[in-house]
């Protein structure tokens, strides 16, 4: 047999390494980093890195060092800044204070099927905020059989001239193909209307600084948005919802109220309930059967602000008849006139000028600190000053109250104020302030509206004496000098 030598050197011959080696930079590599591997033997692989590529390292590793605790720094400086944010929440839009904006004028044409009830609100809300509205509301020719009750469906105070005011409102009612309301705010840069309550909504209130919801958080924004979305033509509360559709939206009204009183997630009603009210309102819903504990309690309250009812006067001869029955079951002789309606004293002057006896104007106003109300009538060209009267009577400062408050306490509108309409006043919230010349002489006439501006009633001083008896209003008399 052969023997074979062997291939390799015994082990006993092998020298093994006694230090650990550095790995180069490939990229570092120089020549005088290179050993020749034609020089020496295994042991000259154990020589050590040169002086210079070791001081060259320490800086590259002392450079990564520095970086690393400029990042380690900034990365726990935005945790901290993360962690303030959550702790402090941004404030609700209720603490920003609304600007008042430049004039605008806005043309809003709506179907008398479906008026937009969510108007009215907002314009409560702006008002409420210190900015004057301006609205009117007319009737295209090609819709004259329109109820009359909407011919006053948006109206402003009557004491507040247009070029007085921060925003104007004109609505008309028309009759076409698309039943959503549609608003135009430029006609010459505008080549297309906005269209739906909810835009037209989303438009005004952004246009006022505080009443948007661009200023909440993101997650809160994006919520109103889907809710707003509900009332769109094919979503569940709009025109073409289905039942199931229907179904959905509803439940997620309920949610969404599940753990405060309005939509917006506080305890005020905003825009936001009042356009997603209106779409209930248009959706015929049962409001005992299709809807849940929330959402009903949610709908009730919607009603005391927008109610449909209350915001359009009833009509004239159902008033007028209820006060004539009342006054003939008092015994009290009367004469009614009529004439076009009218809002203003010199207005009214030009048709009642023949009537005998003393012809009125009404102030409905109500004291800032104690909120008592206060039916102010004096002669009409009689001077009158609400810082004078407010002396006389212990007031602090009085100001006009609002037309909700005004339909509420004596049911009449903006217009229409009359001492008849205390008789509607049957918890007797409001004080009856009269100029002492309409109490002196008994067999003189004073001329009132009959709860509507369209016709005068004129009745004797001593019937209308017995009409505040029955009424429980007892007149504090004061003294105005004539212009």
């Amino acid at each position: 047999m052969y023997k074979l030598r062997p291939i390799f050197q015994s082990l006993e011959e092998t020298a093994v390494s006694t230090c650990m080696y550095r790995m180069r930079k490939i990229t570092l590599e120089t020549e005088n980093s290179v050993t020749s591997s034609s020089v020496g033997g295994p042991a000259n692989d154990e020589s050590a890195p040169s002086a210079g590529y070791i001081a060259e390292d320490d800086q590259e590793i002392q450079e990564l060092e520095k970086r690393w605790t400029m990042i380690t720094s900034r990365l726990e400086q935005l945790r901290s800044d993360i962690s303030e944010l959550e702790c402090s929440p941004t404030p609700l839009t209720s603490s920003i204070e609304v600007v008042p904006p430049e004039f605008h004028d806005f043309v809003i044409r709506a179907h008398p099927s479906r008026p937009p009830y969510s108007l009215q609100l907002l314009k409560k809300q702006l008002e409420s905020h210190q900015i004057r509205v301006f609205a009117s509301t007319h009737v295209h020719s090609s819709s004259s059989d329109v109820d009359p009750q909407l011919k006053q469906f948006l109206q402003s105070d009557s004491q507040l001239e247009r070029r007085q005011a921060h925003l104007v409102f004109t609505l008309i009612w028309i009759k076409g193909q698309n039943e959503e309301p549609a608003m135009m705010i430029s006609p010459s840069s505008q080549s297309v209307p906005i269209h739906g309550e909810a835009n037209i909504a989303r438009y005004l209130a952004r246009l006022m600084p505080g009443l948007g919801y661009e200023n909440k958080d993101p997650l809160e924004a994006i919520k109103l948005d889907q809710l707003l979305d509900l009332t769109d033509a094919s979503a569940g509360l709009g025109l073409n919802s289905s039942k199931r559709d229907r179904t959905l939206a509803l439940h997620v009204i309920e949610q969404s109220l599940n753990s405060a009183a309005s939509l917006a997630g506080g305890s005020e009603m905003t825009w936001v309930d009042a356009v997603l009210y209106s779409a209930a309102i248009h959706a015929k819903l049962d409001v005992d059967k299709d809807v849940g504990k929330n959402t009903r309690s949610w709908f009730q309250r919607c009603q005391g602000i927008t109610q449909p009812k209350t915001c359009c006067p009833a009509p004239t001869a159902t008033k007028r008849s209820v006060l004539e029955n009342y006054l003939t079951e008092l015994d009290v002789s009367f004469r009614t006139m009529e004439h076009p309606a009218v809002f203003t004293v010199a207005a009214m002057m030009e048709h009642v000028f023949t009537m005998p006896g003393h012809h009125a104007k009404n102030l409905f106003v109500k004291d800032k600190k104690s909120s008592k109300l206060f039916l102010i009538t004096a002669r009409h060209n009689a001077t009158v000053s609400l810082s004078s009267i407010a002396k006389s009577i212990g007031a602090k400062e009085l100001r006009f109250a609002d037309e909700e408050t005004l339909l509420k306490t004596l049911a009449v509108a903006q217009g229409s104020v009359t001492p008849f309409a205390l008789m509607n006043d049957r918890e007797r919230q409001v004080h009856f302030v009269l100029d002492h010349c309409l109490f002196d002489r008994s067999d003189d006439y004073v001329n009132f509206h009959p709860l509507s501006n369209d016709a005068t009633t004129s009745i004797t001083i001593e019937g209308f004496k017995r009409f505040l008896k029955a009424t429980g209003h007892e007149p504090v008399l004061i003294k105005l000098e004539t212009k």
